[in-house]
């Protein structure tokens, strides 16, 4: 029988006229194959769910955007205190809220002796410090001693930090230096509790109180503020972070590579996390 290039009418040697479909063409085939790349794409391309700490949360913002570009996966990230992340993980199923966790690694350890986390080491990200932050153009008081630090308090117009009973880190300790320096009742009419350390900081920023407590991670890297510096020996506090896997995954392992990456550890230098 013979055909044509092109569709039409052919003759077969017994004299019925065929009709052949067209070849595909060199166009039509490549768009077929750019299709199926696509949905192979789609495919092996998945959503890391994590629950973090609000002192990582600048971190994660800047390191997110490479995490998808370099791994097709993409970060869906959500921030609460480190106690309130870490109730949520207690209450439910394993790996049913998350696939990483980014926590103080005392509530990694919480988790993992609760059965939430898989028995596996946490990967470090650095520690932060509980310091002191005054609006940019402010003075810079002196808390090179806890005694310098009591008068400044003392001299101190108003004064923010996040909330002892959401489990935040930095305020549960300051309502402790509170107490160890004998200050609370003469500073409370000038105190005020936040929800967040990052509402704190904005907060200090826009000149609504003339001192801010929160996590160094949360103070240095915002423009409005300048950072005091961390409470001095013996009032100091430093937490040390990590990353866990909470739900086993191909996705939830290439975060956690990303994450011990120099690119990432960068991010996480300049967002005010200190290498262990």
């Amino acid at each position: 029988m013979r055909t044509g290039k092109n569709c039409g009418p052919c003759a077969s040697y017994d004299g019925t006229i065929l009709f052949m479909r067209p070849a595909p063409s060199r166009i039509s085939l490549t768009v077929a194959l750019l299709a199926c790349l696509t949905i192979i794409d789609q495919a092996s391309a998945g959503e890391v769910r994590v629950l973090a700490a609000g002192a990582a949360k600048h971190a994660l913002e800047q390191i997110a955007p490479e995490f998808t570009r370099s791994s097709g996966h993409t970060l869906q990230a959500s921030y609460d205190t480190v106690g309130a992340q870490r109730e949520r993980v207690l209450r439910a199923a394993a790996g049913a809220v998350a696939d990483v966790v980014v926590l103080s690694t005392e509530a990694l350890a919480q988790l993992r002796t609760a059965g939430q986390l898989p028995d596996e080491a946490p990967l470090p990200l650095g520690f932060v410090a509980v310091s002191l932050a005054v609006p940019k153009q402010a003075a810079v008081p002196d808390i090179s001693s806890p005694d310098a630090l009591r008068r400044s308090l003392l001299a101190a117009t108003s004064i923010a930090y996040a909330d002892p009973a959401r489990g935040a880190t930095a305020g549960s300790h300051f309502s402790q230096v509170l107490e160890r320096l004998g200050l609370r009742e003469q500073l409370h009419p000038r105190l005020t509790i936040l929800p967040f350390g990052v509402e704190v900081i904005e907060g200090v920023a826009r000149g609504s109180y003339a001192l801010g407590v929160s996590q160094s991670s949360e103070i240095l890297q915002h423009p409005g503020v300048t950072m005091v510096g961390p409470l001095p020996a013996p009032l100091g506090l430093s937490t040390h972070y990590a990353a866990a896997l909470a739900r086993d995954g191909e996705a939830a392992r290439s975060l956690l590579l990303f994450l011990a990456s120099d690119s990432a550890r960068l991010h996480l230098r300049t967002s005010g996390f200190l290498p262990e």
